[in-house]
């Protein structure tokens, strides 16, 4: 049984390497084979400079280099407005199910870093964000991008992440704008992952905690992230909702 187990993490370290091996050939490759596209963009994330790839019928969404997308850009480039070198060395972060390529950013920029999820195993914690097991005032930045639509009580979550948040700490929560108003469902939808369907009316559940909530707009960056959502090949009755913008709150404690 012992040796099994051992046999068995040492091949998934190596599909490990491969899988990496893989992933970095996948942005010359794409950059090559589409070098005529007129479309080129910057990856605030990892440097990449040339085309994007679709993502589903997204148009030019993901970074072919690190894999990211229009919300985690964005996230990028707010986090390097507000948190300068000497900023980030005296701050402790709590990163709610972690984008891969940021988990490895903030891990070398911030002073200390814990990554968390429900169900993950690639994390350092395993736990519901409706009971943070961590003491009042742990962490100066809290970072869930598009996690709170999932949670059955939201706003008790909401509390949790200001619990732990230190005075003047932030929390970074994105969630998808799909409605103008929000869609609560009591149950989960056969058909859904999600428990709500956010709207832009959401972030009021913020006010009601936070001290202050600013929102970021992908106007006010440069065109060339491509902060905005695209869509291709999908019904009229769909396109009101991705006409909504990518918006990115954080939330002042």
């Amino acid at each position: 049984m012992g040796r099994r187990r051992k046999d068995d993490g040492y091949n998934k370290g190596k599909f490990k390497e491969v899988e990496y091996f893989l992933k970095g050939l996948r942005a010359p490759i794409f950059k090559l084979l589409n070098h005529k596209s007129k479309y080129k963009y910057d990856c605030p994330i990892c440097g990449y400079n040339g085309p994007f790839m679709d993502k589903n019928n997204r148009l030019r969404a993901k970074c072919p280099k690190c894999g990211e997308l229009e919300r985690a850009r964005m996230a990028m480039l707010v986090v390097n407005q507000i948190y300068d070198d000497k900023k980030a060395s005296e701050t402790d972060v709590l990163h709610v199910s972690p984008e891969n390529f940021l988990r490895k950013i903030f891990k070398e920029k911030y002073k200390s870093y814990i990554s968390s999820d429900l169900y993950r195993e690639d994390v350092d914690h395993q736990f519901d964000i409706q009971s943070i097991p961590y003491p009042d005032n742990s962490f100066d930045l809290v970072f869930a991008s598009h996690v709170l639509e999932y949670v059955k009580d939201d706003r008790q979550a909401i509390q949790e992440i200001k619990r732990v948040l230190r005075p003047g700490g932030l929390a970074f929560l994105p969630v998808p704008m799909l409605h103008d108003k929000t869609i609560d469902f009591e149950e989960r939808p056969p058909n859904k992952r999600i428990i709500r369907e956010t709207g832009l009316d959401y972030f009021d559940r913020y006010r009601e905690v936070f001290s202050e909530v600013t929102v970021y707009e992908p106007g006010s960056f440069d065109e060339k992230f491509n902060l905005t959502i695209e869509m291709q090949d999908i019904s009229d009755s769909e396109k009101h909702n991705y006409q909504l913008p990518n918006l990115l709150p954080v939330c002042l404690v």
